[in-house]
């Protein structure tokens, strides 16, 4: 490390107040579907299967009843509405990142410290889009945490999703996952 990089990490160690160092990583596994009009130019109405997963940031002190978190993901939207009789399939699956921002909220905090629920939603953008067109959703749901040591702990979530492309979907959300706490 060259002495300008050392010199610069120790200042920003110093400047930076502590409370900002607190958070974590986390990464998870997102399963859900989505019905309403349809994503090709066919029209109609269809029904699509999400399977995708990502990696987030979360900010906060572990004891902190509220977190803020930002979510960076892969989204592949996989169409199961059934074809007309004679009908050639044609990119039933479309590829999309995946970024939002969103907070959870701790529930019940006389809890013993191992588990907790917890109140999640998110509001999110799909950019980068591979046969489909862009769109953002809102989710929100209930989790629940339990924590394997004092810095890893597992989770889960059930949200509901309300996505926006030319029209409003409706769906839910299964979210699994791992989080490593810094603080």
């Amino acid at each position: 490390m060259t002495s300008r990089a050392l010199l610069f990490s120790l200042l920003v160690t110093l400047l930076l107040p502590a409370s900002a160092l607190a958070g974590g990583i986390g990464v998870f596994n997102g399963t859900g579907f989505h019905a309403g009009a349809a994503l090709s130019e066919a029209g109609g109405t269809g029904t699509w299967i999400n399977e995708g997963g990502g990696f987030e940031l979360f900010f906060g002190k572990r004891d902190f009843r509220l977190h803020g978190r930002l979510r960076f993901g892969y989204n592949a939207v996989i169409d199961v509405t059934p074809l007309a009789e004679g009908a050639v399939a044609k990119n039933r699956v479309g590829h999309s990142a995946a970024l939002s921002v969103g907070a959870k909220v701790e529930l019940l905090p006389d809890v013993e410290k191992p588990f907790g629920f917890y109140i999640a939603t998110d509001v999110g953008i799909s950019p980068l889009v591979l046969h489909l067109r862009n769109y953002f959703w809102v989710n929100a749901g209930p989790g629940v945490r339990v924590d394997i040591n004092e810095v890893f702990g597992l989770f889960a979530e059930l949200t509901g999703v309300l996505r926006y492309e030319n029209g409003f979907t409706g769906g839910a959300w299964l979210y699994l996952g791992a989080r490593f706490s810094f603080d």
